[in-house]
């Protein structure tokens, strides 16, 4: 079963971490293709993970990401863990819980965001 994500931004910048929410990434996992079911995730263990357009790991980090049960989820970068890459990319979210893991994927573009090494 493959989860659906949709991301708030659309383009980040590797100088842009900050105790201020403003310069976070975050999005909403949700059952269904339309984005209409949002899914808790509070309950599983997750990895936030940049790919790029052929599908190889870029970045992937399990200690930044915070899931939340409205489905939201939170990405704070910090100085020491940023990714130094530019360009289009594509976010996806491993989620795990009780030997059973999911994959939250966009459509139509809602997981693409531009990252910019600044």
């Amino acid at each position: 079963m493959v989860l659906f994500l949709k991301m708030d931004q659309m383009n980040w910048a590797k100088g842009d971490f900050t105790d201020s929410a403003n310069f976070d990434l975050s999005g909403t996992v949700f059952d269904d293709s339309s984005f209409t079911t949002v899914r808790d995730i509070s309950g599983f263990s997750g990895t936030f993970r940049i790919i790029d357009q052929s599908g190889g790991t870029i970045f992937s980090s399990d200690d930044i990401l915070t899931l939340n049960s409205n489905g939201t989820f939170l990405v704070k970068f910090i100085q020491s863990q940023t990714p130094t890459i530019s360009g289009i990319f594509k976010i996806r979210l491993r989620l795990e819980v009780s030997g059973s893991r999911l994959t939250a994927v966009g459509v139509n573009g809602s997981d693409d965001i531009f990252l910019d090494f600044d």
